[in-house]
C-alpha cells in the first residue's frame, strides 16, 4: 500500500495564496491546490473541510501577521515615525486588500468557520485603524501633524495608500517613502531657497 503524502501548511498556505490572486474566489478549488501541491484532495479534506475555512484560515493567519509587525514597529518608534513604517508594511502585504475584497462571496459561506475567522478578522482589521488612528494622535501631540485634520482622515489616507502600488515589486520602499512625502508635504511643487 502506498505511502500518503503528508501536507506542508506552511506550502499550502503559500499556494492558497498564490492561486487566489490568479484565479479569484470562483477559481479557487481544492482540485487545483491538490494538483499544485502534488498531494490527494483527500489529504486537504483532512485539514479543512470547505474552501472558505481555508481561504479565511488564510486570510486571518495573513492579516495576523500584519497586525504584529505593526505591533514591532510600535514599540520600536512613535508618532509620523511609526506611520511611515506601518506603510511600509501595508504595501509589502497589499494582498490582504484583494483578499477583503473576496469578503462579499465569503459573506455568503454556510461554514461556521469561515464566518468565525471572519469575525476575528473584523475585530484585528478594526485594531489596526485604531492603533493607526492614536497613532495620528500621538503625532499630532508631538507637533508632526496638522492638528486641524480629522484623526480619522489621516488614518485613511495612510490606510487606504497601498490601493497605490509600483508596479515593479522590487520598488515598494521607494514608493512608500514618496507616499510618505507626498502625504507629509503635499503635492505642490519645493520652493528653492
Amino acid at each position: 500500500m502506498a505511502r500518503r503524502k503528508k501536507m506542508d501548511e506552511a506550502a499550502m498556505l503559500r499556494e492558497t495564496e498564490k492561486l487566489l490572486l490568479e484565479r479569484g474566489y470562483e477559481g479557487f478549488s481544492f482540485k487545483a491546490l491538490s494538483e499544485n501541491l502534488d498531494i490527494a484532495r483527500s489529504t486537504i479534506y483532512e485539514y479543512y473541510g470547505h474552501k472558505d475555512d481555508l481561504i479565511t484560515d488564510y486570510m486571518f493567519i495573513l492579516v495576523s501577521k500584519v497586525m504584529k509587525e505593526m505591533e514591532i514597529i510600535a514599540s520600536e518608534t512613535t508618532g509620523l515615525e511609526t506611520m511611515k513604517e506601518w506603510l511600509k508594511t501595508f504595501m509589502q502585504y497589499d494582498q490582504v486588500h484583494y483578499m477583503i475584497g473576496m469578503r462579499g462571496q465569503l459573506d455568503q459561506s454556510e461554514s461556521d468557520i469561515a464566518r468565525n475567522h471572519l469575525k476575528q478578522m473584523d475585530g484585528l482589521h478594526g485594531k489596526m485603524f485604531f492603533m493607526l488612528t492614536n497613532q495620528v494622535k500621538k503625532a499630532k501631540d508631538l507637533g508632526e501633524v496638522r492638528a486641524d485634520l480629522p484623526n480619522e482622515l489621516v488614518a485613511s489616507i495612510f490606510f487606504h495608500s497601498i490601493l497605490s502600488r509600483p508596479a515593479n515589486d522590487e520598488n515598494i520602499d521607494g514608493w512608500a517613502n514618496m507616499l510618505n512625502d507626498i502625504i507629509e508635504n503635499g503635492v505642490k511643487p519645493r520652493k528653492e531657497s
